[in-house]
């Protein structure tokens, strides 16, 4: 009797699901004709930089953030030093002079570079006098907080001192705190980049960090700015993900009222155009805490003049690769 039943059941349960059909797959997105498509896969520790020319629909740089902590402009009529805000890097200034008497970064006021590029708002700022190529050195003693690794953990603290600037060579006095692995590093500008870069890591050193001006449009990284929380409208330094752009001639219009297909040609001429390094930045997607996903504003159209001043227009469709995990931005594009 109850291998009856059994049998019974199983053929009213077949008869029920046999009632009801398959889901028909979703297919994937398609860009519109004439659109490029492409996806900039930093990966869910945000753990990479990658440097993209979008003439040629091509990553031409792809770096570990955690390669480098400090950029020396290279301009002729340039000195600033910037940090890597990738790693929520800071910096103190201490006020002496006297190297070897700085072993401590407690009791410090540090600061952070601002995400739109200020020169007037630089973590280190005016470090010298500037003339005529050269630079002479106030002689402040920094204490450099190297931030955080992609698991959250502090990389510690270092202390420079900047020796000054002549003939497009930096030269930068750096310790451990304790005055261990003492150096001085020669950072020698190159005309062909905006900026030479310097790892902290041991004695420090100069390393390859960033493409040829000539050669990339926009920055995917992770990087530190200045947000205001809807909730306690406080403002603060924080970690955020997005696409800066190259310092070197590219600009940047911005139109979130007309829909992506309907900008023509003539519209170039009634934008404004911004050089901010954040003119892109990472609002164009915000996180829906209720269902736990980034959500695009698909609305947001970015026109970016680049480096060989063409003209295109982009926008984003999604943050998330196929199977949910975040830092895979993609994205759409075509030129004018």
């Amino acid at each position: 009797m109850k291998r009856l039943k059994y049998i019974i059941y199983v053929f009213l349960l077949a008869c029920i699901t046999s009632c009801f059909q398959e889901d028909e797959p979703v297919p994937p997105y398609q860009s519109p004709a004439g659109v490029t498509s492409g996806l900039a896969a930093m990966g869910p520790d945000y753990g990479i930089q990658m440097y993209y020319d979008i003439e040629t629909d091509s990553f031409v740089q792809i770096v570990h953030r955690e390669s480098w902590d400090l950029a020396f402009q290279c301009g002729d009529n340039e000195y600033h030093i910037f940090t890597n805000l990738a790693k929520r890097m800071s910096v103190a200034n201490t006020g002496f002079t006297d190297f070897n008497a700085v072993s401590s970064g407690t009791g410090l006021t540090y600061r952070f570079d601002r995400s739109e590029g200020y020169l007037d708002s630089t973590a280190v700022g005016e470090w010298g006098t500037f003339s005529a190529g050269n630079a002479n050195s106030h002689q402040f003693v920094y204490v450099v907080d190297r931030g955080i690794t992609t698991l959250g953990i502090d990389i510690g603290k270092k202390k420079m001192q900047v020796i000054g600037l002549t003939g497009g060579v930096y030269q930068i006095r750096v310790a451990n705190l304790d005055g261990s692995s003492e150096n001085i590093i020669s950072v020698t500008k190159d005309p062909n980049q905006n900026f030479v870069h310097i790892s902290l890591s041991g004695t420090g050193s100069q390393v390859d960090a960033e493409p040829n001006k000539n050669d990339w449009d926009l920055l995917f990284t992770q990087y530190t700015a200045k947000v205001t929380q809807i909730e306690t409208q406080i403002t603060e330094d924080y970690s955020v993900n997005g696409v800066l752009i190259n310092p070197y001639l590219v600009q940047v219009a911005k139109d979130f009222s007309k829909p992506f297909t309907d900008i023509v040609y003539t519209d170039l001429q009634t934008y404004s155009y911004s050089e901010f390094w954040d003119a892109i930045g990472y609002d164009w997607k915000y996180y829906d805490f209720d269902n736990m996903v980034y959500v695009i504003e698909p609305d947001r159209t970015y026109i970016i003049r680049t480096v060989e001043n063409n003209f295109y227009k982009l926008r984003f469709i999604s943050f998330t690769n196929d199977l949910g995990e975040k830092g895979y931005p993609a994205f759409e594009f075509s030129k004018f």
